[in-house]
């Protein structure tokens, strides 16, 4: 922990490396309007834009995860190293004590790190792709409980009852996952998924799931039948049929979910979702590396208000 916080001491050097990471040759630009030319203010920590109609004062947090925070950026950056460096991650209470604040702001934080983690704008995978589907949220039953068995069934009478499923879709090319959310399982949002993520004309590899029926024209689907003991076959097209690359990251993140999180509730499934893969995909590279990649992705604000469902968002079809 030590030689961690040590990479992170003064306030001056890691808003330098945040602004060489958001602007190119670390030159500010307004964020705003788009003005490169600026006044100084503050001491270097802040600037003001130079455009007569703009006028507005920003810095290299405006506009990223770390906008409006009170905390230090030094202490940020730590958070980042230690969550992206976890393979299984780490609960709010652990990292409230490592960090020394209390546990609301490092749930907060932890959240906020998840958002820059999240894939943005990715082109369609192609070439053999894997396709897997498991349910990761809380039992409805945890929302329920003291509640005789007839009153649960006369709330849930039009309600899913296990909500959280993700889909995996693994690269077998490149060995990067997609994960997907929904609120149940069905044929319909496991189609659009696929779909909207794999490019037509791609070899799927799944399971005997009859989810993937209907889109059997579209995609040159070869599956293992679990049932009859098929773990790995030979394919008609191209590489091994199995599907054990997406088995293997749910292995990861159920120990991880189980171990370290115990259950997490669907409001926030998708986050934990993007936590878990963005750590598998760049599993292959150091944490210095990692951490890098991260702070040049930390473009976007996550709201308390938002988070907390104040501002209601839903997980993606």
């Amino acid at each position: 922990m030590p030689n961690i916080f040590s990479q992170f001491q003064k306030e001056d050097e890691c808003r330098k490396m945040l602004e060489a990471s958001r602007w190119e040759n670390g030159k500010p630009h307004c964020p705003f309007c788009g003005n490169e030319k600026y006044y100084v203010i503050e001491g270097g920590k802040r600037y003001k834009c130079a455009n007569n109609k703009c006028y507005k004062k920003y810095s290299a947090t405006t506009g990223t995860i770390f906008e409006n925070s009170k905390l230090p950026l030094s202490l940020w950056f730590t958070a980042m190293h230690i969550i992206t460096a976890h393979k299984k991650g780490i609960s709010s209470c652990q990292l409230a004590r490592d960090l020394g604040v209390e546990q609301k702001t490092a749930w907060f934080m932890n959240h906020r790190i998840r958002e820059a983690l999240k894939e943005k704008n990715s082109p369609l995978l192609d070439g053999t792709i894997e396709a897997d589907e498991t349910y990761m949220g809380r039992k409805y039953r945890a929302d329920y409980k003291g509640l005789q068995p007839e009153e649960i069934d006369h709330k849930l009478s039009s309600k899913i009852k296990n909500k959280g499923a993700v889909l995996g879709l693994a690269d077998r090319k490149n060995g990067t996952i997609r994960v997907k959310v929904f609120e149940s399982n069905k044929t319909e949002f496991v189609v659009d998924a696929v779909r909207k993520n794999v490019s037509q004309g791609s070899v799927l590899h799944t399971d005997g799931s009859e989810l993937y029926n209907s889109v059997e024209d579209e995609y040159f689907r070869e599956k293992v039948i679990h049932s009859k003991k098929e773990w790995v076959k030979e394919s008609m097209i191209v590489d091994k049929v199995h599907v054990n690359n997406v088995e293997n990251f749910w292995g990861v993140m159920k120990r991880g979910v189980y171990g370290i999180y115990h259950q997490i509730s669907f409001k926030h499934l998708e986050r934990y979702a993007d936590e878990f893969s963005y750590r598998y995909n760049s599993r292959k590279i150091s944490d210095k590396e990692r951490f890098n990649l991260t702070l040049e992705r930390v473009n976007g604000r996550l709201t308390y208000n938002t988070l907390t469902g104040k501002n209601e968002i839903s997980p993606e079809k």
